[in-house]
């Protein structure tokens, strides 16, 4: 991954370390309050590519009772380049992680299991409907469709995937 001078604006913006970490405290938050236990480490790296990926957050069911298995089934084109994208932007989710960790946003646990820490996040002014806010709350129902998906190796079979 290039150093932060050297990125192209539009890969500085779109993977903005604070932006992505913001989307991953989000997801983790969501997670946490389906499964106290918090969100395991490698679904981050599910997480991220699935609500930065338009035509896929789009595509996204609007509810929990929608399982993930037979949406996926229902929606096949959502693995086209998923594990291109995954690995692709993985540096950048690691540099996300990083960066929610020592901001003191997430916790980790000896388990790898991931939790919001209780430090306060003021929500960004953006417009309801800005492409931003919208990935904020898909991040959110992400995590907690995630918590509700299965197993870790579940999830990532699931989405054609490995680690």
């Amino acid at each position: 991954m290039r150093v932060w001078q050297e990125r192209p604006i539009e890969i500085a913006h779109l993977f903005n370390p604070a932006f992505c970490a913001l989307l991953m405290v989000a997801g983790v938050s969501g997670f946490t309050g389906e499964d106290e236990n918090g969100m395991p480490y490698p679904l981050s790296f599910v997480l991220l590519p699935i609500v930065l990926h338009r035509s896929t957050r789009e595509s996204l069911p609007n509810t929990l009772s929608t399982k993930m298995h037979p949406w996926i089934q229902q929606n096949q084109d959502v693995r086209v380049g998923f594990a291109e994208r995954c690995h692709a932007i993985s540096g950048h989710i690691r540099e996300a992680v990083l960066f929610a960790g020592l901001s003191g946003l997430i916790s980790f646990s000896a388990d790898a299991r991931m939790k919001p820490t209780k430090a306060s996040l003021k929500t960004p002014a953006w417009p309801t409907e800005s492409e931003s806010a919208v990935c904020l709350r898909r991040a959110r129902f992400v995590g907690r469709w995630l918590a509700n998906a299965g197993e870790v190796g579940t999830v990532f079979a699931m989405w054609g995937i490995r680690p």
